[in-house]
């Protein structure tokens, strides 16, 4: 079977259409704290009612301390406001708060694990996540080449120097030559 520019292109773009129909499928499925699927603020802003009694797992701003309550946003702009109790967690407003407990009555949930998260915490993700990205596409260009006649990366015989990649004019007369 020989391996044509046509045939990658298919087998990427049938790929890619799988990928994309799970992302859909998994959106598409509903909370079930049996199998550790438990709803979040959307659902529990839409239908609070129908998941008391339920395990949720949620996040939100803390807007007061006495009692600790929580006010997490949903779909375009809309809240929900949730008093937390049970967290033995010393929260200041304007902390954010995730929570795993139990949906109870009037708005509460019953905390069996509570932490704050630090905005510090976003920073440092995005921060080590960016790095990390170009760590990993300086190792891509220094050690692969892309062969363009089948659509494909190969390994470079030799990998890429920083002095290879300098723009001095000693480096680009040679290569004119």
């Amino acid at each position: 079977m020989q391996d044509t520019p046509v045939r990658r292109l298919v087998a990427i773009l049938v790929l890619l259409g799988c990928l994309l129909g799970l992302m859909i499928w998994f959106g598409s499925l509903a909370p079930d704290p049996a199998v550790g699927a438990y709803p979040s603020t959307t659902e529990l802003g839409i239908e609070y009612d129908v998941w008391v009694g339920e395990q949720a797992s949620l996040t939100g701003t803390v807007i007061e301390t006495d009692p600790l309550t929580i006010v997490a946003e949903y779909g375009s702009g809309e809240q929900v406001r949730l008093k937390v109790t049970g967290a033995a967690i010393d929260a200041q407003q304007g902390d954010t708060l995730a929570v795993y407990g139990v949906v109870e009555p009037n708005h509460t949930i019953r905390a069996l694990n509570a932490y704050t998260i630090p905005a510090s915490n976003y920073l440092y993700m995005y921060v080590v996540s960016f790095l990390a990205g170009v760590w990993v596409l300086g190792r891509l260009i220094r050690t692969w080449r892309i062969d363009w006649g089948s659509w494909s990366l190969e390994p470079r015989a030799k990998p890429l120097q920083a002095s290879d990649l300098s723009l001095s004019t000693k480096n680009t007369e040679e290569h004119d030559a």
